[in-house]
């Protein structure tokens, strides 16, 4: 059949029987080769742009990435809308571990993250997190992969266990002329421990992520996150802004703008905008009788060091305002934040993890 394909190389119907047989005999490299020469003869074949994809999926190395974050702050107003709210130095850290590996012949992803914040003053907003979540990687169409997955969290707040929670998601990623997309749609079962109000329930979730490189020129990203959460986990609101999810029966809707640029090899600066409004189901303006409202403001800015301290750990420096707008003016507050973050990344599966 080989022979065949060197007398006729343009040959789509026999390219493709090459490449069918290639991939089911592990040729993967030979199924490739197949597959460009269709693509570079018939552009807009789409049994070729499929496998195509499929088998540079195939040829992707597996990779283990861990990033250690370890930082403290200074927040003005950590109680917000509460009285006498002084402000509060904070210490917080995460490790995150991001995986992807071929299991039989499968791509398979997998996230996990354990982060917490412990407060100086008050030591009640003491939070921790831990959580993961794990599913293969299906390539449906040209560009378009799809990744199923499952995951569990629990956590830690005010001196006692929190909450656990158990969640599926369906994640949409795909590239089209430089242009990153993605869709997840997650759905999320949560339980309280009973010493709190809140006690459980469900709460929905989708949230798109779009990112273009060079918008602003060369060394620029842009990055937009718009998203919409539905919940309706049973008792009161707890801490608002404390936890990504608040408790309680709600709609919310906004997004994140982000722009980031490159000025020097040593030096990245950013900017961010958040704004959400959250319409709560059963939560009363008392003075009014209407359903409460919030809308949040929460512009933000970065600067990035890469390698300030040694090979890639960077400093990063962070300073954000946070405004709450309510038709209940007993909850409205203004809160800054400013924090200095060592951020490192290796790889556990390296001699010394790569660390140096």
């Amino acid at each position: 059949m080989y022979a065949r394909i060197l007398r006729e190389p343009a040959n789509t119907e026999l390219n493709l029987r090459f490449a069918r047989l290639a991939e089911d005999a592990g040729k993967i490299r030979w199924a490739l080769a197949a597959y460009e020469r269709i693509v570079a003869n018939d552009p807009q074949n789409f049994e070729a742009k499929v496998g195509l994809m499929r088998v540079r999926r195939a040829m992707q190395p597996s990779f283990t990435l861990v990033t250690a974050e370890l930082g403290t702050g200074y927040e003005s107003n950590p109680l917000y809308y509460l009285p006498n709210s002084k402000g509060d130095w904070f210490t917080q850290g995460s490790i995150a571990l991001r995986d992807e590996r071929h299991i039989n012949g499968q791509r398979w992803r997998t996230n996990g993250i354990v982060a917490g914040q412990i407060n100086s003053r008050y030591g009640d907003l003491n939070y921790g997190y831990a959580g993961g979540e794990s599913g293969p990687i299906f390539d449906i169409l040209p560009g378009l992969s799809v990744n199923p997955s499952f995951g569990a969290a629990v956590s830690y707040f005010n001196d006692r266990f929190y909450y656990a929670e158990g969640s599926g998601a369906l994640t949409f990623e795909g590239t089209n002329e430089g242009l990153y997309s993605a869709l997840r749609l997650r759905a999320a079962y949560r339980s309280y421990d009973d010493y709190f109000p809140t006690e459980q329930g469900w709460y929905y979730e989708a949230r798109l992520r779009f990112a273009k490189q060079g918008v602003f020129g060369d060394g620029s990203m842009a990055v937009l996150s718009p998203f919409v959460l539905w919940s309706d986990i049973s008792g009161a609101v707890v801490n608002a802004l404390v936890i990504e999810i608040q408790p309680g029966a709600y709609t919310e809707y906004g997004g994140r703008a982000e722009i980031y640029k490159t000025l020097t090899p040593w030096l990245t600066v950013g900017a961010n905008l958040t704004v959400s409004r959250r319409d709560f189901r059963h939560d009363i303006v008392v003075a009014t009788g209407a359903d409460r409202k919030d809308t949040l403001y929460v512009p933000g800015a970065t600067a990035i060091l890469p390698g300030f301290f040694w090979k890639q750990a960077d400093l990063r420096l962070d300073y954000r305002f946070i405004r709450n707008n309510s038709n209940d003016k007993t909850k409205e507050f203004d809160d800054h934040l400013i924090s200095a973050t060592l951020v490192k990344r290796f790889d556990p599966t390296l001699p010394n993890w790569g660390l140096w």
